[in-house]
């Protein structure tokens, strides 16, 4: 819902338009190309281009990532990020965060255990030194 007035106008041929229309490439009445998607388009493939020469220079093999050319686009995903879901686990079955929660687990058991028997073997000492006297 836009404002009231003529907030919103075609620079060209001065059509009211609404937000939606307005986040569209081209004017849907004149078909003129609106200037901020042309800019984006522009400085999308100039960024493109530079990407393309800094990995070039660096040695890196493969496609740069690419920057959107749209207008309103979502931002590109993580270089490297699986676009379909869940990127694979790369040490097959091998889950290295449950290892590192039973080795947690396991470190927290002995330490609990070797602080009894200290606490333990502390009060022994102390009830023995008692009934020697």
């Amino acid at each position: 819902m836009s404002a009231p007035g003529n907030l919103y106008s075609c620079p060209t041929c001065g059509a009211s338009l609404s937000l939606e229309q307005l986040r569209g490439t081209d004017c849907p009445f004149c078909h003129t190309v609106f200037p901020h998607h042309g800019r984006a388009v522009e400085q999308a493939a100039l960024v493109n281009q530079v990407m393309a020469q800094q990995m070039a220079q660096q040695g890196y093999y493969g496609a740069p990532p690419q920057a959107p050319a749209q207008y309103g686009a979502p931002p590109p995903a993580p270089y490297g990020a699986n676009p379909y879901g869940q990127v694979p686990n790369p040490y097959g079955g091998f889950d290295p965060t449950a290892q590192v929660a039973r080795s947690v687990k396991r470190s927290l058991v002995i330490t609990f255990v070797v602080i009894a028997f200290t606490v333990l073997f502390t009060v022994g000492i102390g009830v023995f030194a008692f009934l020697a006297r």
